[in-house]
């Protein structure tokens, strides 16, 4: 039947912003969705997505923490971090930065492209 999807984990705390993306992204990926960066740990740690897609401003534990956490633990995942900060501090933890007002078609373009380099990251690794 194919590959297959990518593993999405989608990090926000507002409730309508996650839903509304979530529904979108779900049309080519599998999602998994957390309400705080705490829940997103935990959630990565069960779910080993190939993406995850994270606010910064969040409660318990920023976007950038999160991302940092989820470098040191794996890798070959790829970090987006929304943000409607101009600058944010620490986003050297992500492979990409993504100014609100989200494109979402911008972000699914994204999704696609560095799940992609996740798996091919995996793929390389397991050659060697």
């Amino acid at each position: 039947m194919g590959a297959e999807r990518i593993k999405v984990l989608l990090v926000e705390d507002d409730g309508d912003s996650r839903e509304l993306l979530a529904e979108l992204l779900e049309f080519e990926f599998d999602v998994v969705t957390a309400t705080d960066g705490l829940a997103g740990l935990r959630a990565f740690e069960s779910a080993l997505p190939d993406v995850v897609v994270t606010d910064e401003s969040l409660p318990g534990l920023c976007g950038t923490e999160l991302a940092q956490r989820v470098k040191a633990h794996s890798p070959r995942t790829r970090v987006i971090l929304v943000s409607g900060y101009s600058e944010v501090s620490g986003a050297g933890h992500c492979d990409l930065v993504l100014r609100k007002p989200i494109d979402v078609e911008q972000l699914s373009r994204a999704v696609g492209r560095l799940g992609d380099e996740a798996r091919q990251w995996v793929g390389d690794d397991a050659r060697q």
